[in-house]
């Protein structure tokens, strides 16, 4: 009974592991039917080496399980190779390969001492055999760490050719230095994220069941990624959020490999796509401007799409609020040339409109705090004075402009007390907006004509003025109720791609 027990509780870890290899590779976007036959045979494989009496015979009690476990090996090696292999692994897979061929000559060597006549001798050429593979595959391996990082190195070189190259085109801004707030919308690349995620949390896409979905769920949209670049005539220059960085648009793998193995398994390759002229760099320098002026940039929180442009601002301080640091931080990577330059808002300024707490940034009121946690432990968005009014950046509290209206849009949320605290927020930035018709929103991500179209044309040259404000307003009106429920032809739905495509879009109607 002891023994039965054993081997159940040594299957339950086995069929865990496997299950979640299963939805890795399914994230990577294997075929469903390959990964069922390979599920098969992995179970065959498990269930044949701790139960082989279910083969039958004696004879083919050994073999079967031995013809699954290789073939299942094979398979694992072969689709490990085809869609999660990347050059760094290349060292690690020839030392284990190295080890392996070392321990078969042990113990061909040892077989060998114990046997006798002919037998002895093939043990012996095997493990001549089998240790000389093993010496050649761990020198090779040592000399590919070389070759890696040379391969790496010359990724990154493409990488700032590429910019320096997008930086010189024609067409770039002068500076206008006319004592002026002006803010700038900066398209810093693309994210493809499965629609629900994006827009479907009041369908069942809430915290762990919706993140297991968004591994899995090939229903997907490219969105934009926003930061703002901020000309403070008192402050200097000044950014709300940093969106994405060339590596990891490009060399996904090698920046998610710098922390460990499962932050790259558990992203994927094609998650952002930025063209040399989206680098934050690049469109900072083509409107005027330095990177290295930069002297603050607020992170509305710590994911990876909002701070990996950070690893181009090393000289800037990043105010976040200490709990998102504390608690929210994955991809530490992205912090590694700022983190002695964080400051934290003690949110100690005293109640702003309908939020209890806030934080006079600089003590003028140009620019104020607000936490909105939910998104992430410490999400905060931020509220500018321009001289014609104010806008609202709204990191992901709110996605897009329809997701204002939160019982009809929703986006996926983490679920409890964490969606209790965003809809909260949600319902203090609707009350803050209603109570100020000279404040607008701007959103990180978002893919509607509002975006792409009124934003655009209001902040081309950074103010808006008090007609463009007035425009966003008015297009807001014409999207939302003062109930904030969607008018007529602004619900998302989602349009599957044509074939041949990988990308749906999103209609609204």
């Amino acid at each position: 009974m002891l023994k039965v027990l054993g081997k159940i509780g040594l299957l339950a870890p086995a069929f865990a592991v496997g299950a979640a290899w299963l939805v890795v590779l399914r994230m990577k976007d294997v075929p469903v039917p390959l990964l069922v036959a390979y599920g098969l045979l992995l179970a065959g494989a498990v269930v044949g080496l701790l139960w082989p009496g279910v083969f039958g015979r004696p004879a083919t009690r050994r073999r079967v399980p031995a013809y699954l476990g290789v073939l299942a090996g094979l398979g694992t090696l072969g689709l490990y190779l085809a869609v999660v292999y990347y050059v760094t692994d290349l060292p690690v897979l020839l030392a284990l390969a190295a080890v392996a061929c070392l321990v078969w000559a042990a113990a061909a060597f040892l077989r060998g001492r114990r046997a006798a006549g002919g037998r002895e001798a093939r043990s012996t050429r095997r493990a001549f055999l089998s240790g000389g593979a093993g010496l050649v595959l761990g020198a090779l391996g040592v000399l590919s760490v070389d070759r890696v990082e040379r391969q790496r190195r010359e990724v990154l070189a493409r990488g700032e050719q590429e910019r320096r190259a997008a930086v010189r085109a024609p067409g770039a801004r002068r500076r206008i230095d006319d004592g002026a707030v002006r803010v700038f919308p900066i398209h810093t690349g693309d994210t493809i994220v499965t629609y629900g995620q994006f827009y479907g949390g009041l369908d069942g896409w809430e915290g762990l069941n919706g993140y297991l979905r968004t591994l899995v769920d090939k229903a997907q949209i490219a969105v934009p990624v926003f930061a703002y670049l901020i000309d403070h005539p008192r402050h200097g220059l000044l950014l709300v959020d940093s969106g994405v960085n060339w590596e990891q648009a490009h060399d996904h793998d090698g920046y998610y490999n710098h922390n460990q193995m499962v932050s790259r398994l558990l992203t994927q390759r094609d998650e952002y796509r930025l063209t040399p002229d989206q680098d934050l760099r690049v469109r900072l320098a083509r409107l005027g401007y330095d990177a290295r002026e930069i002297t603050t940039v607020f992170l509305t929180h710590v994911h990876d799409d909002h701070a990996g442009g950070l690893r181009g601002l090393p000289q800037a301080t990043v105010v976040l609020d200490r709990r998102d640091w504390e608690h929210g931080t994955v991809y530490p990577y992205s912090f590694d040339l700022v983190k002695d330059n964080l400051s934290f808002p003690a949110f100690d300024s005293g109640a702003f409109g309908p939020f209890p707490a806030a934080q006079d940034h600089f003590g003028d009121g140009s620019l104020v705090l607000l936490p909105t946690p939910g998104h992430s432990p410490g999400h905060m968005c931020v509220l500018l004075r321009l001289d014609s009014g104010s806008v609202l950046f709204m990191g992901d509290t709110l996605y897009t402009l329809p997701h204002l209206a939160t019982d009809q849009v929703r986006q996926m949320t983490i679920g409890g007390v964490d969606t209790t605290r965003q809809l909260e927020a949600a319902r203090r930035i609707q009350s803050l907006l209603a109570a100020d018709p000279a404040t607008v929103p701007l959103f990180a991500h978002d893919n509607t004509r509002y975006q792409s179209g009124l934003v655009a044309s209001a902040f081309a040259h950074g103010t808006p003025g008090e007609e463009g404000v007035r425009e966003l307003r008015r297009y807001m009106e014409s999207v939302l109720t003062p109930g904030w429920r969607l008018r007529p032809g602004h619900t998302p739905h989602f349009v599957p791609p044509p074939s041949g495509a990988d990308l749906g879009r999103v209609e609204f109607r």
